[in-house]
């Protein structure tokens, strides 16, 4: 089998910090991966940060069609040399805050990547465009940040990424993973994420209603209405929502700030 990363490591020999770059070696995880993104022959995968390309290569020999794109051209570059016998693949050089996502050129897709930890949230919200379109999401992130994202209703964890992508998706843990798996090593631990896009409320503007919800977290630790500013007698409209006046965001689920935006905006 292609050794990917044994390779990098003869051509390039490390990874660039200001990229983010760790590269998952056990291979019992990254056939995980594939696995929980439910890889068929004709897939269309999307993946984002591919690295040396040890996962593509996975996907690639499942069958999928894998539109790989990375920030780093040395990598592209490689990835070019040793893949270019894939029909079904392509890599495009590009900051995936940037792509145009149209490049794709399918109705329907599967999203995969191990998110470098400095963006990964700005990421995730990047890939919400395209949720009409997207049948599951395979995404690895710092464990903290995972954390967040999963949290229920309640806990210190539960932020704003925490019900955006609840409006998304449905989401499940897949697996936690000791920095040991990585090259180069890290003490970090991180954690497998799988979201399953669902129905959505309608909400009027959507826009508008997710930077509703940032809002809402601004001042955490405080109560809502310190977060409502400009908002004409917050306590009221709190009130009206069916909700106690002292209540904080973080105690609140997604139906409640859905609730909540609707008697504001009507």
């Amino acid at each position: 089998m292609l050794d990917l990363l044994k390779l990098f490591k003869e051509e390039q020999g490390r990874t660039k910090k200001a990229f983010g770059q760790h590269f998952l070696t056990n291979t019992h995880i990254l056939d995980l991966i594939v696995s929980a993104a439910e890889i068929e022959k004709g897939d269309h995968v999307l993946e984002i940060g591919p690295g040396c390309g040890v996962l593509t290569h996975r996907l690639l020999e499942a069958g999928a069609n894998v539109t790989a794109v990375d920030i780093d051209g040395e990598l592209v570059s490689f990835l070019k040399r040793y893949l270019h016998v894939y029909k079904n693949f392509r890599v495009i050089h590009s900051d995936f805050m940037e792509f145009d996502t149209s490049l794709l050129e399918t109705d329907r897709l599967k999203i995969i990547g191990n998110l470098p930890y400095n963006v990964s949230v700005d990421i995730t919200a990047k890939c919400t465009e395209l949720h009409g379109i997207t049948d599951r999401m395979i995404f690895m992130y710092q464990k903290e940040v995972a954390d967040r994202i999963a949290a229920k209703s309640g806990s210190k964890a539960y932020s704003s990424i925490t019900v955006m992508t609840d409006y998304f998706y449905d989401k499940k843990k897949i697996k936690d993973i000791s920095g040991g798996n990585f090259y180069p090593n890290t003490k970090v631990f991180s954690s497998i994420l799988k979201f399953t896009p669902h129905a959505k409320e309608n909400v009027g503007n959507e826009k508008e209603f997710l930077a509703f919800l940032r809002r809402c977290f601004t001042q955490k630790r405080k109560t809502l209405r310190n977060n409502l500013m400009g908002v004409e007698n917050p306590e009221t409209v709190i009130e009206k929502a069916g909700l106690k006046p002292s209540i904080r965001a973080e105690e609140m689920n997604l139906e409640d700030f859905i609730r909540l935006f609707r008697i504001i905006n009507d």
